[in-house]
């Protein structure tokens, strides 16, 4: 279930084209990859089980009212206003629009209906996605993977050639930016509740129990996808003679599955694409539901469900393009956020001074995110002080952010070990 949840339709068109453009240095830009693409969810997990699934454990350490902000705006993103919508948008593109003689605005409408109708009806029970989705949908996701994964190891359509663009001097960090860039540590602190949902439903009730089995379900989802990254990026690095020039990967898997089956290879990747936007179409709206659920009392979760639905179906109906560039500066500033909190979550019982390390890491990622931002909006008013900041290593990758954090981190650790404890005594 946790590895179909996690399987979207940018994880299947990611690793392609990181394939193709770092052929025989495949493998250098596939660990980069695997180490954020794979590593940090599975990271994210163990983080969240810790707390018990719930987000505002792991975010205990802020102010109430921020920390209420900031997993209102990841669950909105993750959820209804933006991944959501591109799960039906990408479905619609890949798995129907090749097979339409006219398409419209109308069969997009229609497309959108019954996919948010589909996704509505196996999430409105959050206790049973174990049965909806891990035995009845993951099964056909995984056979459809297993046909179009293996397929250029068994008759390969080509040969890796040298390494291109970027990736000829640092395919590794280039491969660990692609897998960055997934946003599934976003994914991973929402997906903590569903786990936990899941496991309680079926009889799993003890604090240590629920850590050992969301681990042990982490781990499987893991694997899974580094498999499925893994034989893409093959094909992706054996695909150059039949599509020189992609202009993203979910191109060259269309031209590799069409050239390799046919008619009938266009219905697989259509298959494929589908399921896996439905999966995690289910997994976030769950997600989302649940936690709202929490925070509104006098809403029921079948009424939350609905709504994020309907908003689901509005949002769907705009361009792809347009939700993305709408969204990707909110993006460039939770996802650092995000990364931080997994990894604060994890030393959380080893900090001496938690609270303190919390708001100052994350107030200058804040700070440092925002001001990443406004570097690509390129504001001509701003960059003669935006360029004060180009001195930061990251600075041209959106990372701008990673070694100043690391370095509050130390101090507000150095601080706290060696600062007067507060006293716990009271004066009568």
């Amino acid at each position: 279930m946790v590895f179909a949840m996690f399987l979207g339709a940018g994880n299947l068109i990611f690793p392609p084209m990181v394939g193709q453009l770092a052929g025989e240095d495949m493998w250098y830009a596939a660990g980069g990859f695997l180490l954020t693409g794979v590593g940090l969810p599975l990271l994210g997990i163990v983080a969240i089980s810790r707390v018990g699934g719930c987000f505002n454990e792991i975010s205990g350490e802020m102010p109430k009212s921020l920390m209420i902000a900031l997993g209102s705006c990841i669950y909105l993103i993750i959820g209804p206003l933006y991944a959501v919508p591109r799960t039906a948008l990408v479905s619609y593109e890949v798995g129907l629009l090749p097979f339409l003689p006219e398409p419209s605005e109308f069969t997009q409408l229609i497309f959108s209906l019954v996919f948010f109708s589909i996704s509505w009806y196996l999430s409105i029970k959050p206790g049973k996605l174990l049965e909806s989705v891990g035995k009845l949908i993951t099964p056909a996701l995984i056979a459809l993977l297993v046909i179009l994964g293996l397929s250029p190891i068994i008759s390969p359509l080509g040969i890796p050639g040298p390494a291109m663009g970027t990736y000829t001097e640092a395919p590794f960090i280039k491969g660990f930016l692609e897998g960055y860039m997934t946003m599934d540590a976003l994914a991973a602190l929402m997906f903590g509740i569903v786990i936990i949902t899941n496991l309680k439903s079926h009889g799993i009730k003890e604090k240590s129990s629920l850590f050992h089995y969301s681990i042990t379900t982490g781990i499987i989802a893991a694997i899974g996808l580094a498999l499925v990254y893994i034989s893409l990026f093959y094909l992706g690095a054996t695909s150059r003679e039949i599509a020189p020039d992609p202009g993203n990967g979910g191109q060259v898997l269309t031209i590799y599955a069409e050239t390799l089956f046919g008619t009938t290879g266009t219905a697989l990747l259509a298959a494929v694409v589908t399921l896996a936007c439905l999966t995690t179409a289910i997994g976030c709206i769950t997600a989302s539901s649940e936690y709202f659920d929490e925070m509104f009392e006098r809403v029921n979760y079948k009424t939350i469900v609905t709504t994020i639905s309907i908003i689901c179906i509005f949002f769907a109906n705009m361009g792809l393009n347009e939700i993305i560039d709408l969204f990707i500066p909110v993006l460039l500033i939770l996802y650092p956020i995000s990364i931080a909190l997994i990894f604060l979550g994890l030393i959380r019982d080893w900090l001496p001074r938690p609270i303190l390390t919390y708001r100052a890491t994350l107030t200058i990622i804040f700070i440092l995110s925002i001001i990443d931002v406004l570097r690509i909006k390129e504001y001509a008013g701003l960059q003669p002080v935006l360029q004060i900041f180009s001195v930061i290593p990251g600075y041209e990758v959106h990372m701008v952010w990673l070694l100043p954090s690391l370095a509050v981190l130390f101090a507000t650790v150095l601080l706290g070990l060696f600062s007067r404890p507060e006293s716990n005594c009271q004066t009568p």
